[in-house]
């Protein structure tokens, strides 16, 4: 009997962890589709919050291109503006920097190839219309085939034979030379100059004449020193430091203190 009635003193055990009922365990579960349904609301949210930046962002860099090209550019040049998010940017109408880039720019007897400059420190005024930025660095390319055409019409070698842009071929020796070679009667008459690529300051180039093969003497003077002026590069560029050639062409830095643009 006492037996028993000890085995009976384990019941009061069993009583105090009850298997759970119903309703304890959909607690649980309620908060847990409680917590799922936020977390995929705040994801959305971010979603959202993340398109209208892209798109705010899409449409700045668009009228800020509008309002660049004013300032020296042919076309409406490419415009990225670095950072994210952009918005809080917006609040405070200050950008870290944007980067400008276009092609085929005319500049007197050149055409640019590519230009690409980074504005830094980017300030909009309070109607949003317009600003100012600074410095500017940047490099502009002008192809082989661009520097031909202009020594063509500049006539130091093609017009003492009347060969023409087509048959004047340039190509790049070590990083800041150039050769144009006029080949021409099926090799019968073979003419060439080597020209040293420098800075001549207020935004020209000048081809110094190093090296030349079958020139004839009276023409030397007019091979001696080409200048090629860029007298209008946009955004108020100017040429800095050396110049380099490749096989690709021509490659310099340009430089601007400032830049005003819009209203």
């Amino acid at each position: 009997m006492y037996g028993n009635y000890g085995n009976q003193g384990n019941y009061p055990g069993n009583y105090q962890n009850p298997a759970p009922t119903m309703y304890q365990d959909y607690q649980p579960r309620k908060k847990r589709r409680a917590g799922r349904r936020i977390i995929t609301t705040l994801v959305v949210l971010v979603a959202l919050l993340v398109g209208l930046d892209f798109a705010a962002k899409a449409f700045a860099e668009n009228e800020a291109a509008i309002q660049i090209q004013k300032q020296g550019f042919p076309k409406k040049p490419s415009v990225v503006i670095a950072g994210f998010p952009f918005l809080t940017q917006v609040a405070t109408r200050h950008f870290q920097q944007i980067t400008i880039s276009s092609g085929n720019i005319p500049e007197g007897p050149i055409t640019i190839s590519k230009l690409s400059v980074v504005a830094s420190n980017v300030h909009l005024n309070s109607s949003f219309n317009g600003g100012t930025a600074g410095p500017l660095n940047g490099t502009i390319w002008i192809s082989l085939g661009a520097i031909g055409n202009a020594l063509s019409d500049a006539g130091p070698l093609t017009s003492f034979l009347g060969g023409g842009k087509q048959a004047l071929k340039i190509t790049a020796i070590g990083n800041n030379e150039i050769k144009g070679s006029l080949n021409l009667a099926g090799g019968l008459v073979f003419e060439s100059a080597t020209w040293k690529v420098e800075n001549g300051g207020a935004n020209k180039i000048i081809l110094h004449l190093v090296s030349s093969s079958g020139l004839a003497s009276g023409l030397l003077g007019a091979a001696e020193n080409i200048s090629l002026p860029l007298p209008s590069l946009p955004v108020g560029l100017q040429l800095t430091g050396g110049l380099n050639s490749s096989s690709n062409g021509i490659t310099a830095h340009v430089f601007a203190r400032s830049l005003t643009f819009g209203s």
